[in-house]
């Protein structure tokens, strides 16, 4: 079910218009506007920010410090307890002087383009959503889109039909206070399923990387963090009895069984006295092929099991659908031998999520998006138990 969102501009709106603000130096935040955002978090209200950046195609600063700038307000928002689901900008301007950015764009405010790219990426209904800012274009935005416009600034500058607010931190009063059967009712009571990615099309990449890293957060959100926990306790307790952990995993599940390999011996190993036994079963080709040849595909990790494992062993099984039968009849041999079990999963994740002693899911129904959760996973139990084996001045003085 699509949900109604936020979508604010920024100069002028989140932080002072000082003309084409293109360097942190100049980032000055509007007072009140962080809280105002933090209290659209709260609600569980999707915020975008949607600005146009024709400073770009004016040649006064380029892509890289709009995304500094970016950055570093995302930092400041973090500080305070607020965030941005997604952040889109439009360097186009049809005066511009530089030739790759001095064209009209239906990405430019009053153009849908960042509307459309901000609702394919969080799932919003921009009939249910609001479009905040201080300039007429944003008023023009609302409505080309069907949203719900709300002007901040000086008064008198925009149609008195528009509700005008002088700053970000009334308008959320608003929005927030917003009728029952208004565009906000009921959205947060009503679960929405994991999304697909993408829904439609995004035309620029730029966009479609502000996109996927979005999607990429909202998937990591959803990780029980409880079940690392539980996790990072089940290798570290194996590599106190010296016992071993194998990994396995298809595809590009394999690479990060392999990278866990890599991370889980020497990573860990060069700034500890850690000596892990750790083996990827997707790593031998020869015998990997001659299992799948011989016996099937789907025996590939449970023979190697047979032959190497032991009871109180540990198995990291990485599977995106978590309905890979060979990563399932792995799950399954060790549970009956006495093998601990970690599952890295995604979509549905059954029936390898509900086999493993230990779950880790991630509420995801792209393949890239679960894998790069599932890479990031990894990592983490890795660093985590490196650096719990390593003095704090260690710690401090290492490159992670």
């Amino acid at each position: 079910m699509n949900r109604a969102g936020v979508l604010l501009d920024r100069d002028g709106t989140i932080i002072v218009d000082h003309g084409y603000v293109g360097s942190i130096e100049r980032v000055e935040f509007i007072p009140g506007a962080i809280e105002a955002i933090a209290r659209l978090n709260a609600a569980e209200i999707p915020v975008a920010v949607v600005t146009n950046q024709a400073g770009v195609a004016r040649g006064f600063y380029d892509i890289v410090d709009v995304e500094q700038v970016h950055k570093h307000m995302t930092a400041e928002l973090a500080r305070q307890g607020a965030h941005v689901d997604i952040w889109l900008f439009c360097p186009y301007h049809p005066d511009g002087i530089v030739e790759a950015f001095a064209q009209a764009s239906s990405d430019r405010k009053p153009g849908p383009g960042m509307a459309e790219a901000a609702a394919a990426a969080l799932r919003l209904d921009l009939e249910k959503s609001w479009v905040v800012g201080d300039r007429q274009a944003d008023v023009g935005l609302a409505h080309a889109v069907g949203a719900h416009p709300i002007y901040v600034g000086r008064p008198g500058l925009v149609d008195p039909s528009v509700p005008a607010f002088p700053d970000l931190a009334a308008a959320v009063d608003h929005i927030l206070a917003t009728d029952p059967a208004g565009p906000l009712s009921g959205q947060v009571a009503v679960p929405v399923p994991p999304p697909r990615f993408p829904l439609t099309r995004i035309p620029r990449a730029d966009h479609f990387g502000a996109a996927y890293a979005a999607e990429l957060a909202r998937a990591m959100e959803t990780i029980d963090y409880a079940a690392v926990a539980q996790g990072a306790e089940l290798l570290a307790a194996a590599y106190r009895r010296d016992a071993t952990v194998f990994a396995c995993g298809n595809g590009g599940s394999a690479s990060i069984a392999n990278h866990l390999q890599c991370d889980h011996v020497k990573g860990i190993r060069g700034t500890t006295n850690a000596h892990n036994r750790v083996f990827s079963l997707s790593t031998n080709v020869e015998l990997f092929s001659a299992i799948a040849n011989d016996l099937g595909y789907d025996s590939v990790f449970e023979y190697q099991l047979q032959s190497l494992a032991r009871p109180g062993d540990v198995l990291v099984a990485i599977s995106s659908s978590g309905r890979s039968a060979s990563i399932v009849r792995a799950l399954d041999w060790a549970e009956a031998n006495g093998v601990r079990t970690i599952a890295l999963t995604g979509f549905d994740g059954e029936p390898s999520r509900s086999r493993a002693t230990v779950s880790i899911h991630v509420e995801a129904v792209n393949y890239g998006i679960v894998e790069d959760a599932h890479q990031s996973c990894m990592h983490l139990l890795a660093q985590y138990l490196r650096q719990s084996w390593m003095t704090p001045d260690a710690v401090a003085s290492e490159v992670f």
